[in-house]
């Protein structure tokens, strides 16, 4: 099959640009346009006037990076974890908004006791935001609405960034042309466990594994998401002048809709740096433990359905990857119906009976052995 590890964005040299404020595959299309040699003189200038329209203006000072971080107060001791890790930042050109979504009075004076006990570096930086009601998309676009930087992140509040996390994002944006930012991202799995004094805690079941290919692939997100959201920075401009926001009639998967939809525009630039730790709830609540198989089915509907509803922008390259995806298919009907396939069916299905057979009686002699054989005696 193919090989997706293999697919590259352009290089900031290729894309020969600095500006981080103009959504790349938009503006990339628009200047193609204009390229034409038969274009129309009024159309051109139209065009042009357009992609003008998106450069930035600095009226005044602003951060490099807008940090939403959603909570609920619930997991204070992850949540002391993430504001531990944005204290130790090398980069300390950002903001924090802590968003409390739907709280209760104890757990948001919890969340302002913990925020208040941080170094006045940090604690300067961040606004303590109450939101009520709505979905899980709800207070990130609150985030949206309140946020001053260049790029936004979404940082979770038991998720772990690295110090130099900011730092990456910034030094890439230099060169990105506009596109969406993209570090690597390791995944570690953990489990609620009470702690000396009833202290609610965690206990980590894994080492952080880097699950994720290193380098985006757009139509590999189509099958299914394949970041975890502190991976990104956006260009606040998709939000502020395209009018981007969370999907709040989606239950979950905000997290895929939106980069979807803000790579279809932008473009995915790559930063070749591991910066964060997804930590993933093995038991407990979560988002992915909280809601049945019947409502993630109905979300991710409803992502697939709104991209596939309307025209798209490919990154260059992405041709070249659908022609090698039905080629495989192509490669792999040739299989089923080929006479060699058909002939060894009979000789494979006994190969997977011996092997249920062999794996019963294996289950059925350890159960006899527990059942009879005493404790301490050899078995």
């Amino acid at each position: 099959m193919t090989n997706f590890a293999g697919y590259k964005n352009e290089t900031a040299v290729d894309r020969g640009s600095d500006n981080s404020h103009t959504p790349y595959l938009l503006t990339r299309f628009l200047n193609d346009l204009t390229g034409e040699s038969s274009r129309d003189g009024a159309v051109e200038s139209a065009l042009e006037g357009l992609v003008e329209s998106f450069e930035e203006l600095e009226e005044e000072p602003r951060p490099f990076l807008s940090i939403l971080m959603r909570t609920q107060g619930a997991r204070l001791e992850p949540f002391r974890d993430a504001l531990l890790c944005l204290s130790a930042q090398t980069d300390r050109d950002f903001e924090v908004l802590v968003l409390v979504h739907d709280a209760s009075q104890e757990a948001h004076t919890a969340v302002a006791k913990a925020v208040a006990a941080q170094q006045s570096n940090l604690r300067d930086s961040i606004r303590v935001v109450d939101v009520r009601g709505g979905s899980r998309g709800t207070p990130l676009n609150e985030g949206l609405r309140l946020a001053r930087g260049r790029f936004v992140a979404v940082y979770d509040d038991d998720d772990l960034v690295f110090a130099h996390w900011v730092e990456e994002f910034h030094r890439s944006s230099v060169q990105s042309g506009g596109r969406l930012l993209r570090a690597v991202t390791a995944v570690q799995s953990l489990s609620p466990e009470t702690w000396p004094r009833g202290h609610n805690g965690f206990r980590t079941s894994s080492w952080p594994a880097a699950e994720h290919h290193a380098e985006f692939n757009l139509v590999e997100h189509f099958r299914v998401n394949q970041t975890p959201f502190m991976s990104f920075a956006f260009p606040s401009s998709i939000f502020s002048r395209l009018g981007l926001a969370f999907d709040e009639e989606l239950d979950v998967c905000e997290d895929w809709d939106m980069i979807l939809r803000a790579a279809l525009l932008c473009g995915v630039a790559d930063v070749p740096a591991l910066t964060a730790i997804y930590r993933r709830w093995a038991t407990g609540n979560s988002s992915y433990l909280d809601h049945s198989t019947g409502v993630w089915a109905k979300s991710e509907a409803r992502v697939l359905r709104k991209v596939d509803s309307r025209p798209v922008l490919l990154p260059p390259g992405s041709i070249e990857i659908i022609r090698a995806l039905m080629v495989d298919q192509e490669d792999y009907r040739r299989i089923l119906q080929s006479r060699g396939w058909k002939l060894s069916q009979p000789l494979m299905r006994s190969i997977r009976v011996a092997a249920r057979i062999r794996d019963s009686l294996r289950v059925t002699r350890q159960r006899v052995r527990r059942r009879f054989v005493p404790k301490g005696a050899a078995r």
